[in-house]
């Protein structure tokens, strides 16, 4: 079995603008169109049998229709759709017991694109909130190649979250930081933080992230890609060449997942 646990898709009729915009930000090439059919196709081709899809509330405005996206995916028995809440925004609250009741698991933060540090006291409401409901809470990791420095969710950042909310479930993307994985593994290895893997194979050779993964152990590392920008396969292929025994990987792959995702 194989779960993705961060890959993104986007409404059809804003896929196209999307993901060329974001594309061109970050000077990526996407492996798909970024609509929510051209993402099955791949995880089906690639022996995805579930993946969580992610959107980010890039403002308070946008808040309701991204979390109306992220229900309408939950008729999707693929899916496991993530909504996302602002902390500006004065309907966090009620978003937040929508997408509980409605069946969502979790919700997606990227500081860069919602323009707020990871530890910013303005958000502890809303982090405490998720925290209350059990929602999982997955933060963009490290940099993001889109945006210059002063990087918003470094491992030291969601460290601080970490010590103030140590009852929630907290997965930290991009291997705990992307192109920061030496301060992931100080900042986070100690903590009940998950991590995953997505654009690792792109960002991170396979030493590092052999040794991040070692690191933070076996029973809190996620398999996610950030597809459209890596793909399944591409990541299945990097960390098959890290020296894992198939119940290591068998945890990557799916447990730990199942596990969290209850």
């Amino acid at each position: 079995m194989l779960i993705d646990f961060h890959a993104h898709a986007f409404l059809d009729k804003l896929a196209a603008n999307a993901v060329a915009s974001l594309g061109a930000k970050a000077n990526l090439t996407p492996y798909t169109d970024g609509t929510v059919a051209a993402t099955e196709k791949i995880m089906a081709e690639q022996g995805v049998d579930k993946f969580v899809i992610l959107s980010i509330a890039v403002s308070p405005r946008t808040e309701r229709h991204v979390n109306d996206f992220a229900v309408s995916l939950l008729q999707n028995p693929k899916i496991i759709p993530f909504g996302s809440v602002h902390p500006d925004s004065e309907n966090a609250f009620s978003e937040l017991e929508r997408l509980k009741a409605a069946g969502i698991r979790g919700v997606k933060f990227h500081h860069e694109y919602q323009n707020f540090y990871a530890d910013d006291e303005k958000a502890y409401p809303v982090y405490e909130k998720c925290a209350d409901l059990g929602l999982i809470m997955l933060f963009h990791g490290g940099a993001d190649r889109g945006f210059a420095p002063p990087v918003k969710a470094t491992p030291e950042r969601i460290r601080k979250v970490w010590e103030k909310f140590r009852q929630a479930k907290i997965v930290a993307a991009h291997l705990g930081g992307q192109d920061m994985t030496e301060r992931a593994v100080d900042s986070l290895a100690d903590t009940s933080v998950y991590i995953d893997t997505s654009f690792a194979a792109t960002s991170a050779t396979v030493e590092e992230g052999e040794r991040t993964i070692r690191a933070f152990g076996f029973d809190r590392v996620l398999f996610g890609t950030d597809c459209p920008w890596d793909t399944p396969a591409r990541t299945v292929a990097y960390l098959e060449k890290m020296n894992f025994t198939d119940g290591q990987k068998e945890k990557i792959y799916f447990k730990n997942a199942l596990k969290l995702l209850r």
